[in-house]
């Protein structure tokens, strides 16, 4: 597997993008949070995802120069349109626009609907974070499904991620951004791309058979991730789809098939409107220290929170550059050369 220095990646990753139209602001953009997905170990959400992006491109089911529209508005809520724009693009307006309310009214929820893949939802919640403010943020994906309900074998729900971004005294002090299948459906594109097996209790193949063959996912008829924590990651899953998908307009999971579209629901919470911000910080970090100062059992590497395996990946991926898989390098020469390397991933 090659190994490139995160900056060079993040400057091909973008010039591929701009070379097929996509402004240039944001095209930089696009690039930091699919190589910061790589520098924070969530391969899964990174670079691997350039080739699902242009071939959305080429299909004119994304567009690299979207008239983004505010539909409604009150002082404390809006419903973007994203026109099939870039999510990375839509959902930083978004949660801009969510910190602003919040800032001025103490607390702002903000929908997407016709956006195209966000990414990794901690980016979002995270720029909260940075504002003194708690973000929280929801995903459905209601024409790119491929999780079984709990007792199921068959496709009825996308991996509805769940995050939360939480302040401290300088920046985040927890990001925690998770699907509530067992894994995100990018994780097993990342064992597909490397030729791993997936661990047990990942996923079901198309006969509703648990399996660990991550092509069998992808292949007709087509497998199906399971839900986190049995019926408490399916019911967390159908709360999603209500807050993201029917409330931001997108819509609900159905027998309907398509293009990937993100309805997404925003909320931000101004923590000054509660209690002041070296107060609250001060009684995270408490809350924090208590926690990890339970006893390990045994063979533990340690007790840590949410947003700090991610800040210790990132400190040795900087160092030591960011490993790619051979496919997943050959489609992105492929991009960068003008042309597509086919690939099985719904886009």
């Amino acid at each position: 597997m090659p190994i490139v220095k995160a900056e060079d990646l993040e400057e091909l990753t973008g010039r591929i993008f701009a070379a097929r139209g996509v402004p240039r602001e944001d095209a930089a953009w696009i690039a930091t949070l699919l190589v910061r997905a790589n520098l924070r170990g969530h391969d899964s959400h990174g670079v691997i995802r350039i080739a699902q992006y242009v071939t959305s491109m080429e299909k004119g089911t994304t567009k690299p120069t979207p008239t983004i529209r505010v539909l409604n508005e009150t002082p404390t809520t809006a419903v973007i349109d994203g026109d099939q724009g870039f999510g990375q693009v839509v959902a930083r307006r978004g949660m801009e626009l969510a910190i602003e309310k919040a800032r001025a009214q103490g607390l702002a929820a903000v929908a997407l609907a016709n956006t195209n893949h966000v990414g990794r939802l901690a980016d979002y919640v995270e720029l909260a974070a940075r504002q003194g403010m708690i973000g929280l943020m929801w995903v459905n994906a209601p024409l790119a499904l491929g999780v079984a309900p709990w007792g199921g074998a068959a496709r009825r729900l996308a991996t509805n991620p769940h995050a939360v971004g939480v302040p401290g005294r300088s920046g985040a002090a927890m990001l925690l951004d998770f699907a509530t299948s067992v894994v995100a459906e990018g994780k097993l594109r990342v064992k597909f791309n490397r030729k791993e097996q997936a661990p047990p209790g990942w996923m079901l193949d198309g006969e509703g058979h648990p399996s660990t063959d991550p092509p069998k996912y992808y292949a007709e008829p087509r497998g199906s991730l399971l839900p986190m924590g049995e019926h408490k990651g399916y019911g967390l899953a159908l709360a999603v789809e209500v807050l993201a998908g029917i409330l931001s307009g997108t819509g609900a999971a159905s027998a309907k098939v398509g293009p990937v579209r993100n309805g997404t629901l925003m909320v931000v919470i101004d923590v000054r409107r509660f209690l002041p911000l070296e107060a609250f910080s001060r009684q995270v970090e408490d809350l924090f220290t208590w926690v990890k100062s339970a006893p390990l059992v045994e063979n533990s590497k340690g007790i840590l929170i949410p947003g700090e395996p991610e800040a210790r990946t990132e400190a040795d991926r900087r160092a030591n550059g960011v490993y790619i898989e051979d496919e997943t390098w050959a489609q992105i020469q492929a991009a960068e050369k003008g042309s597509t390397r086919p690939s099985p991933f719904q886009g």
